[in-house]
């Protein structure tokens, strides 16, 4: 077994110096010499660093016959290869960390500003073609993110407040979840085939008109009312609950929707006190795209009248809407809604 000869303490340290301050492959060798002086065998630090054994015992030959300076790149035709096993882990590291927590203005990275960043922070020179294909290899890829929405700290007790109410309905009564959503005569862009190397354009309107669609969904049955109107204030949404009463005579509503400030306006509550058979129980905050199933309606509305697709008018988009609605069986919103 072939381990590096002992080392002095001060020379131990200088290495573990050294070690911080060089990058890429000189940095990787000089902590195989620290390892092998610690006993671990050649197979070992081989796949440590994911080399072959004769590459670990080549570096201890140098360092024993040259010292450090054995250890650096010695000149050569091509260029080396720069993205190595450290070199790829800075770069994780930075990936992770976010160019906000290295003291930076911006948000995000992106090839030019981490290639920079590599450059000045760590002396780390890579071709935009090689810095592409070791983030790809660290399987990291250009994507999108979401919003995150706060959570509300009383969300589970909400929750279970909602579900004993429920649980203790009159056996008649109709529970409903409610929610509304604006329809724009904008495109919604969705994900979709086109030739390689061909951007399909979705045309625009000259300017942007919408109109808000309020629904309720029985969950019981899965039957499906709503409304369509020019605006999305308190009194539209009152307007809807006269409509829901219209639909379900003389059975007590309970209807389940979020906190927008429409559904607890003022005149909301006096409305209420007039119309005792009505009942709303609201969700936690921030919940509603998680726990509202009128959402997957919205979004399974959007997917088919809207995307990719301009309607000629504000009126054929709502002419749309009037036709999904009319074959938006009862099964099919049950299945959105389980």
């Amino acid at each position: 077994m072939i381990f590096v000869r002992r080392l002095q303490e001060t020379e131990r340290w200088e290495l573990k110096q050294l070690a911080r301050r060089e990058v890429g492959r000189v940095s990787e060798r000089i902590r195989m010499i620290l390892l092998s002086s610690r006993g671990y065998p050649i197979p070992e630090i081989a796949t440590i660093f994911e080399c072959d054994e004769a590459t670990v015992r080549s570096w201890i030959e140098r360092f024993e016959a040259e010292g450090v300076a054995g250890l650096r790149d010695r000149p050569r035709s091509g260029r080396p290869r720069k993205a190595d096993a450290v070199a790829r882990e800075q770069i994780r590291f930075d990936l992770e960390q976010g160019p906000a927590k290295q003291g930076y203005l911006f948000g995000y990275w992106t090839l030019v500003t981490l290639s920079h960043h590599l450059v000045g922070r760590c002396g780390l020179i890579l071709s935009r073609t090689t810095l592409r294909r070791t983030v790809l290899d660290l399987d990291f890829r250009w994507r999108r993110p979401r919003h995150d929405l706060p959570t509300d700290p009383a969300a589970a007790t909400i929750m279970w407040q909602l579900c004993h109410q429920l649980l203790h309905l009159p056996t008649e009564a109709v529970v409903l979840a409610l929610d509304e959503c604006d329809v724009h005569l904008l495109p919604v862009l969705r994900a979709m085939w086109m030739p390689r190397g061909k951007q399909i354009r979705i045309p625009t309107p000259g300017s942007n008109r919408k109109r808000t669609v309020f629904g309720a969904l029985d969950l019981a049955s899965g039957r499906w009312l709503y409304q369509v109107t020019v605006r999305k204030r308190s009194i539209e949404f009152l307007a809807f609950l006269e409509h829901l009463i219209a639909a379900c005579p003389e059975c007590p509503l309970v209807l389940i929707l979020d906190n927008a400030s429409i559904h607890k306006a003022k005149c909301v509550q006096v409305w209420l006190t007039e119309h005792p058979q009505v009942q709303l129980l609201y969700l936690p905050a921030y919940s509603g795209h998680k726990h509202n199933p009128v959402e997957k309606v919205w979004w399974r509305l959007k997917d088919r009248i809207a995307a990719d697709r301009l309607h000629g008018s504000i009126d054929a988009l709502i002419e749309g809407v009037h036709e999904f609605f009319g074959s938006f069986t009862r099964d099919e919103a049950l299945r959105l809604a389980a």
